[in-house]
This record gives structure tokens, C-alpha cells and sequence, in this order.
């Protein structure tokens, strides 16, 4: 940074080469200038920072991004394999009043349904049963007839 002395001799040459009377006139461009220059370094300095803040924001959502990825990338793959595992273990799921096996039971199902008859195993009477499904059988028939 120029001494007051430093800027003495300037001034002093300044005002030899362009007079006293141009001399404001400079000072004035000049100052012009360097409040241009002050705008333009700010602008400059608030842009760099302003790229730096992007930067900075990218490689923070890289580092969440990238385990959540991962992350996701197993979970897929726990599930192909529950489903795999599931898949090979399994039978089709039948209803629970079904005596047969899923599939079969669903077809036998559709055809009754088709044709209006009533499908296998819902017509036939439980062992035990007297004919009348809502009546529960008499458990002692001579308990009843006590005189």
C-alpha cells in the first residue's frame, strides 16, 4: 500500500501533466472507476461463492443419495428372494372350508357355479349331523323323553 508521501508525488505529477483544471475532473472518472471495480469484484466474489454453495450442496446430496441407493438396492433384492423362497415353498391358498387343494377347488368351484348345481362337498351332510344343519342333533335321545 502507497505512503502518503508516495501518493504526494502522484498528485503532484498528476497535476503538472493534465493542470489544475482537468485534475478534478480526473479524480472523479477515477473514483467513478474504482467504484466500478469494487461492484465488479463483488459480483465476481459473490458468483464464486455462489458456485462454491452448489458444489458443496451437490456433494452433500451425493452423500445422501448414495447409501439411500444402496440401500434400496438391497432391499430389492431381500425381497426377490422372500418372493423367491416364497414361491417355492408355497401351494396356491385355498379357502379355509376347502378340502382340496387351491387350484383344483377353484376350478371344480367354476364349473358348478357354470352349470347352477351346487359344487362337490357343500351337498354332502356332515357325519353326525340329522339332516337339518341349524337344529344341533339331540345329544341323549332318551333324556328328552324323561316322564
Amino acid at each position: 500500500m502507497p505512503e502518503w508521501n508516495e501518493i504526494l508525488v502522484i498528485l503532484v505529477v498528476a497535476m503538472v501533466v493534465f493542470g489544475p483544471h482537468r485534475l478534478p475532473e480526473m479524480a472523479r472518472k477515477a473514483g467513478k472507476m474504482m467504484a466500478e471495480f469494487r461492484v465488479a469484484a463483488r459480483e465476481l466474489r459473490e458468483g464464486i461463492e455462489k458456485e462454491l454453495a452448489v458444489e458443496e450442496m451437490k456433494q452433500v446430496a451425493q452423500d445422501v443419495v448414495t447409501p439411500t441407493k444402496e440401500a434400496a438396492s438391497e432391499l430389492q433384492k431381500s425381497l426377490a428372494d422372500s418372493e423367491k423362497a416364497l414361491k417355492e415353498t408355497s401351494t396356491p391358498l385355498a379357502r379355509p372350508t376347502d378340502t382340496q387343494p387351491g387350484a383344483e377347488r377353484a376350478e371344480e368351484q367354476e364349473a358348478a357355479d357354470d352349470q347352477g348345481a351346487e359344487p362337490a362337498g357343500l351337498t354332502e351332510e356332515p357325519e353326525g349331523s340329522a339332516g337339518d344343519a341349524d337344529t344341533p342333533p339331540d345329544p341323549e335321545p332318551s333324556a328328552s323323553r324323561r316322564p
